[in-house]
């Protein structure tokens, strides 16, 4: 088969995904060896492209600022990730297959969402305690969840601060209020929680650091109803502006949220009823990135 320059080839343009992450100084909240007084702040943009028979495009944002003081820290948080499939269908049209014509039709649809918004502040009691309270909003509707608002406040301990290591872990309470896609009837939508955490930041050589943060939430009023994120990142420097950066996100619910299914029966037909099936207890995210640092 020959392939041809002008069009109709499959090529597959990925371009891998670009993060733009500026950062003027460290965030209050990520380093170690003592925080810097004043503003910071952090962006990132994530672009994934393919084009061909198939044609898929991620978009990712994510922003961060933050204010430290002697004591404390405010940290605000904001991010979205959208991505979009376009499929390719071809149909022959004619009388013979020596007389026919391709008609193309393509399809567009979405098939990943996710926002979030949060914000933290926090105080030291002395060099080890500290308290916070929290606040932040999210949706992900392809895990089902339309609205999630959530808040609380608690303790945390710092285990380590020192220049190339930064571990703290808090634990506090919750209280969480969820609209789902799909209502269900008697479906409880708010519900108090409790919350554990951990940062843990290492500066594994000059030019590479590994991070990871884990949050868990507890339902006191079903327990059992337990929800983990966990982010793991590694980016490696490649010049004093430029750093690769891989992570991966897990996000865990043991009760997830709810799905409706039109019910087929027997012979292939819909009945008109609809019945509800659980989505999955996982998902995942892995991104490779180039980082620009400013």
């Amino acid at each position: 088969m020959k392939l041809r320059k002008d069009s109709g080839r499959a090529t597959v343009l990925s371009v891998a995904v670009m993060v733009l992450s500026m950062l003027t100084t460290e965030s209050g909240f990520a380093q170690g060896g003592g925080r810097q007084e004043g503003w910071s702040g952090a962006a990132e943009l994530t672009l994934v492209l393919t084009a061909g028979n198939t044609e898929t495009s991620t978009l990712g944002v994510r922003s961060e600022v933050a204010r430290t003081w002697e004591d404390s820290a405010l940290l605000i948080e904001m991010g979205a990730v959208r991505t979009e499939s376009t499929t390719l269908t071809r149909k022959a049209i004619g009388t013979s297959p020596s007389s026919f014509r391709i008609m193309k039709e393509s399809t567009k649809t979405v098939t990943a969402e996710k926002f979030d918004g949060r914000g933290r502040y926090e105080r030291n009691l002395n060099s080890r305690t500290f308290w916070y309270g929290n606040m932040g909003w999210e949706r992900n509707t392809f895990a089902g969840v339309q609205n999630r608002y959530f808040g609380g406040g608690g303790v945390g301990n710092t285990w380590a601060n020192r220049a190339r290591l930064l571990f703290k872990t808090s634990y506090g309470l919750s209280y969480i209020l969820q609209n789902d896609v799909v209502t269900v009837v008697d479906a409880t939508n708010t519900f108090a929680g409790v919350q554990a955490s951990y940062d843990y930041q290492q500066e594994m050589t000059e030019n590479s650091t590994f991070t990871s943060v884990l949050v868990a939430d507890e339902n006191l009023d079903e327990l059992g109803d337990l929800r983990v994120d966990l982010v793991n990142a590694i980016a490696v420097g490649m010049t004093s502006r430029l750093a690769l950066k891989l992570s991966w996100q897990v996000l865990y619910d043991r009760q997830p949220s709810l799905v409706g299914l039109p019910l087929i029966g027997s012979q292939g037909f819909f009945t008109g009823d609809t019945v509800f099936a659980e989505l999955e207890t996982f998902d995942n995210l892995l991104t490779f990135a180039l980082v620009a640092n400013f």
